[in-house]
């Protein structure tokens, strides 16, 4: 029902330091649960600060989200470069070889705006993101392109809430901290 949509968290969630102004990218939902990852949240690693072989990789990684901090995932837009990816849209996939992304990225046979790495993800029980989606916190949207994906993780929230019209305008313009304001 939601694998490769994108959540734009709604203003009530402006209190939750993960979640407020996050959009998550949806890469796994059954009746286990829901898997996404933050895209708009950089951490403040780069791919070589966690691998020797990569030294030369000043490539961001994101906060994928407050689950599992010790992992490491990614997505990509080369599906074949990498044969044991799942597919979540046409174009994005959600890999798993870490080493060999890496190798293409030295090699450079895939570019770093093609893929993007991940500590930690966004994970929801089995109802526990349709009752928040019901409570209005998240905002759910299919409509988006890779390159807001892989490419502008600062605006991709006021964006993204920018095409629910003019009242959620108002809110993309808000402070990241509103008693800023």
């Amino acid at each position: 029902m939601y694998k490769g949509k994108i959540l734009i968290s709604n203003y009530t969630l402006v209190n939750d330091l993960e979640f407020n102004k996050a959009v998550i990218l949806i890469v796994k939902n059954d009746n286990e649960g829901t898997i996404g990852f933050i895209l708009n949240k950089k951490s403040n690693y780069l791919l070589s600060d966690i691998n020797s072989g990569s030294k030369e990789l000043n490539i961001p990684i994101y906060k994928g989200g407050p689950v599992m901090m010790d992992t490491l995932h990614f997505i990509h837009k080369k599906t074949k470069l990498f044969q044991k990816s799942i597919k979540i849209t046409d174009e994005i996939f959600w890999g798993n070889e870490f080493e060999k992304a890496v190798q293409l990225l030295s090699d450079k046979k895939i570019n770093p705006k093609e893929i993007k790495f991940f500590i930690g993800y966004s994970g929801w029980d089995d109802t526990q993101l349709e009752n928040e989606v019901d409570e209005k916190s998240w905002l759910i949207t299919k409509t988006y392109s890779t390159k807001e994906i892989f490419d502008f993780e600062k605006l991709l929230w006021k964006n993204s809430l920018e095409k629910f019209g003019d009242y959620y305008k108002l809110w993309s313009n808000s402070p990241e901290n509103p008693n800023y304001n």
